[in-house]
Protein backbone atom coordinates (compact mmCIF):
# COMPACT_ATOMS: atom_id res chain seq x y z
CA UNK A 1 0.00 0.00 0.00
CA UNK A 2 2.60 2.35 1.10
CA UNK A 3 4.48 2.15 -2.51
CA UNK A 4 1.11 2.54 -4.48
CA UNK A 5 -0.10 5.57 -2.21
CA UNK A 6 2.61 7.94 -1.07
CA UNK A 7 0.34 9.42 1.45
CA UNK A 8 1.93 10.20 5.33
CA UNK A 9 -1.65 9.21 6.85
CA UNK A 10 -2.33 6.27 5.21
CA UNK A 11 1.32 5.15 5.76
CA UNK A 12 1.02 6.22 9.67
CA UNK A 13 -2.31 4.06 9.89
CA UNK A 14 -0.50 1.31 8.16
CA UNK A 15 2.06 1.40 10.84
CA UNK A 16 -0.56 1.60 13.63
CA UNK A 17 -2.31 -1.20 12.00
CA UNK A 18 1.11 -3.37 12.42
CA UNK A 19 1.31 -2.09 15.99
CA UNK A 20 -1.69 -3.64 17.18
CA UNK A 21 -1.26 -6.81 15.13
CA UNK A 22 1.52 -7.56 17.05
CA UNK A 23 0.00 -6.30 20.25
CA UNK A 24 -2.20 -8.77 20.17
CA UNK A 25 0.04 -11.35 18.82
CA UNK A 26 1.93 -10.32 22.69
CA UNK A 27 -1.65 -9.85 24.52
CA UNK A 28 -2.23 -13.48 23.24
CA UNK A 29 0.86 -14.88 24.42
CA UNK A 30 0.60 -13.49 28.15
CA UNK A 31 -2.52 -15.12 28.28
CA UNK A 32 -0.96 -18.52 27.01
CA UNK A 33 1.82 -17.96 29.80
CA UNK A 34 -0.40 -17.12 32.61
CA UNK A 35 0.35 -20.37 34.80
CA UNK A 36 4.04 -20.61 33.33
CA UNK A 37 6.54 -20.40 36.31
CA UNK A 38 8.64 -17.26 36.07
CA UNK A 39 6.90 -15.89 32.65
CA UNK A 40 7.25 -12.23 32.13
CA UNK A 41 4.19 -9.96 31.42
CA UNK A 42 5.41 -8.39 27.88
CA UNK A 43 3.71 -5.15 26.28
CA UNK A 44 4.80 -3.47 23.01
CA UNK A 45 4.83 0.29 22.91
CA UNK A 46 5.08 2.35 19.93
CA UNK A 47 2.53 5.53 20.65
CA UNK A 48 5.20 7.29 22.12
CA UNK A 49 7.91 5.91 20.06
CA UNK A 50 5.15 7.37 16.90
CA UNK A 51 5.21 10.67 19.07
CA UNK A 52 8.84 11.10 19.62
CA UNK A 53 9.89 10.58 16.16
CA UNK A 54 7.09 12.53 13.79
CA UNK A 55 7.55 15.55 16.41
CA UNK A 56 11.61 15.77 15.46
CA UNK A 57 11.05 15.77 12.01
CA UNK A 58 11.79 19.83 10.83
CA UNK A 59 11.37 18.57 7.50
CA UNK A 60 8.79 16.98 4.97
CA UNK A 61 12.25 14.72 3.71
CA UNK A 62 13.05 13.86 7.33
CA UNK A 63 9.43 13.90 8.77
CA UNK A 64 9.09 10.92 6.04
CA UNK A 65 12.60 9.25 6.48
CA UNK A 66 11.29 8.50 10.23
CA UNK A 67 8.17 7.50 9.35
CA UNK A 68 9.72 4.64 7.29
CA UNK A 69 11.40 3.62 10.56
CA UNK A 70 9.42 3.68 13.09
CA UNK A 71 8.49 0.38 14.42
CA UNK A 72 7.08 -0.63 17.47
CA UNK A 73 8.72 -2.36 20.60
CA UNK A 74 7.93 -5.62 22.36
CA UNK A 75 9.41 -4.58 26.55
CA UNK A 76 9.25 -6.89 29.30
CA UNK A 77 7.77 -6.14 32.76
CA UNK A 78 10.71 -6.90 34.94
CA UNK A 79 9.70 -5.20 37.85
CA UNK A 80 6.71 -6.63 39.18
CA UNK A 81 5.65 -10.28 40.51
CA UNK A 82 2.24 -11.00 40.78
CA UNK A 83 2.39 -14.46 42.59
CA UNK A 84 5.21 -16.34 44.65
CA UNK A 85 6.08 -18.18 41.78
CA UNK A 86 7.57 -15.62 39.70
CA UNK A 87 4.88 -14.86 37.14
CA UNK A 88 3.15 -11.55 37.07
CA UNK A 89 0.23 -11.80 34.22
CA UNK A 90 -2.82 -10.46 35.10
CA UNK A 91 -4.91 -12.13 33.06
CA UNK A 92 -8.54 -9.73 33.51
CA UNK A 93 -6.24 -6.82 32.74
CA UNK A 94 -4.94 -9.07 29.64
CA UNK A 95 -8.30 -9.77 28.86
CA UNK A 96 -9.66 -6.22 28.82
CA UNK A 97 -6.50 -5.13 26.87
CA UNK A 98 -6.90 -7.77 24.08
CA UNK A 99 -10.46 -6.87 24.31
CA UNK A 100 -9.39 -2.87 23.42
CA UNK A 101 -6.91 -3.58 21.16
CA UNK A 102 -9.48 -5.76 18.58
CA UNK A 103 -11.73 -3.06 18.77
CA UNK A 104 -8.65 -0.40 17.84
CA UNK A 105 -7.43 -3.49 14.83
CA UNK A 106 -11.40 -3.29 13.54
CA UNK A 107 -11.62 0.82 13.63
CA UNK A 108 -8.36 1.22 12.13
CA UNK A 109 -9.28 -1.07 9.31
CA UNK A 110 -12.30 0.52 8.72
CA UNK A 111 -10.76 3.67 8.18
CA UNK A 112 -7.91 2.55 5.83
CA UNK A 113 -10.65 1.03 3.59
CA UNK A 114 -12.44 3.94 3.78
CA UNK A 115 -9.80 6.26 3.40
CA UNK A 116 -8.65 3.91 -0.17
CA UNK A 117 -12.32 3.89 -1.47
CA UNK A 118 -12.53 7.52 -1.30
CA UNK A 119 -9.34 7.51 -3.07
CA UNK A 120 -10.61 5.10 -5.76
CA UNK A 121 -13.58 7.15 -6.12
CA UNK A 122 -11.78 10.29 -7.29
CA UNK A 123 -9.55 8.15 -9.35
CA UNK A 124 -12.43 6.80 -11.62
CA UNK A 125 -14.16 10.47 -11.49
CA UNK A 126 -16.99 10.26 -9.15
CA UNK A 127 -18.44 7.00 -10.70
Amino acid sequence: MQNLINSNSLQIAQKSLDALWLRQQVISNNIANVDTPEYKCKSVEFEDILYSALNGANSDVEFQKQLEEIEPKVTCDNSSQMREDGNNVDIDEQNIELTRVQLQYQCMSRLISDELSRISYAIKGGA
